[in-house]
């Protein structure tokens, strides 16, 4: 029975179980592999970075957009043709064996000046590139953020906090609004409560693209942006 694709339709979860489940196939078929050392390590090395970044996900609704969904989703498209590549590789390798060249493991040693060897290593920018992709944009989601024009936008520090402690500890690196807040986070003016709520400025809102106006625009900023970020209408104003 050939099994039903998966698609956006199915929601972030399965997509995020699918897209690790396709991770794991690139790293366990790494080891079938002869030579080519460098690219394979690097290989293998992204695909463990993408599946923390992947749990790390999962476990936080709040960096769940709709842009880190789609970005996931070709990740998890990505990591199932690399793997279907790296499975063929592994194929032709053991079939072009001969007594004179087969290693005692059965494979072909692919050098630097192979054609595959070059193949990996561009299967290694792609892994690479959708990962650099992944954390620019779970670094720009308003974690934290609340509010509209009318009334203001706040951050509840705790929650940004929080979050940013894990991006930085999974991935290595921080959420911009964080680094926007950093002084206002750790000044005294904010109080050291969890719960404490920085208010944005002018400055702020402009910085991070919320919206200033009210009417027609605000509302089309709601149903793109708005619905990416989390940040909806309060209280129906």
């Amino acid at each position: 029975m050939i099994p039903t694709p998966v698609t956006l339709s199915n929601g972030l979860p399965t997509i995020i179980t699918t897209a690790i489940s396709n991770l794991e196939t690139v790293k366990q078929t790494r080891h079938s592999i002869g030579g080519a050392k460098e690219p394979l390590d690097s290989i293998s090395a992204q695909a463990d970075i993408l599946i923390r970044s992947l749990l790390l996900i999962k476990d936080i609704h709040s960096l769940q957009t709709l842009r880190v969904g789609e970005q996931i989703y070709q990740i998890m498209d990505l990591a199932s043709r690399l793997g279907a590549s790296m499975l063929v590789i592994a194929a032709d390798s053991s079939r072009r064996t001969t007594s004179t060249t087969t290693p005692p493991e059965g494979q072909e040693i692919i050098t630097p000046d192979s054609y595959v060897y070059g193949h990996l290593q561009t299967m290694e920018g792609q892994l690479r590139e959708a990962r650099d992709t992944l954390f620019e944009l779970v670094r720009s989601v308003l974690v934290g953020v609340s509010g509209n024009p009318k009334d203001g936008f706040r951050v509840v520090k705790g929650d940004l906090v929080g979050v940013n402690d894990r991006v930085r500890e999974v991935m290595g690196v921080q959420m911009r609004l964080f680094e926007r807040l950093r002084e206002r986070i750790v000044g005294e003016g904010e109080g050291d409560a969890e719960n404490a709520v920085i208010e944005l400025d002018d400055t702020d809102i402009e910085h991070l693209g919320l919206p200033r106006v009210s009417g027609d625009l605000v509302e089309q900023w709601r149903a793109t942006v708005g619905v990416e970020t989390g940040i909806t209408r309060e209280n129906g104003q």
